[in-house]
């Protein structure tokens, strides 16, 4: 969304994933679900569906939340009181898999010990 006070470092950010900055982009069904929906919220949902396209087709892994990394997400989400139930997926789905790097502008996952946060 070019009105978004985010976009032109957003467009850097994500234009360095794809280009595997950071190693093979990848994303979450639960990530997916919220984006879209985020996005039809906010400017409309013939713009989630072009976004929806986009990420479906581009070199972005789409990973599936298991039941393992739902029961972890779940157990934080118990005891965090400042993660939603997604980014608690998120955090247990990184710690899972070893993962270094997260795309995010919220602020959160500074908190998430070995986690680097790309923000611009």
């Amino acid at each position: 969304n070019s009105r978004d006070i985010n976009h032109n470092i957003s467009v850097k950010i994500i234009n360095d994933i794809l280009a595997n900055k950071y190693g093979r982009p990848l994303t979450t069904d639960y990530l997916f679900d919220e984006t879209v929906t985020f996005v039809m919220q906010r400017c409309s949902k013939k713009f989630a569906i072009e976004l929806g396209y986009v990420i479906l087709n581009s070199e972005v892994l789409l990973a599936k939340i298991d039941g393992i990394v739902l029961q972890e997400a779940w157990n934080l989400f118990e005891k965090n009181n400042t993660l939603s139930f997604t980014d608690c997926t998120s955090v247990a789905f990184i710690r899972t898999f070893g993962i270094t790097h997260i795309a995010t502008f919220d602020k959160e996952f500074y908190t998430i010990k070995g986690l680097n946060v790309i923000n611009n």
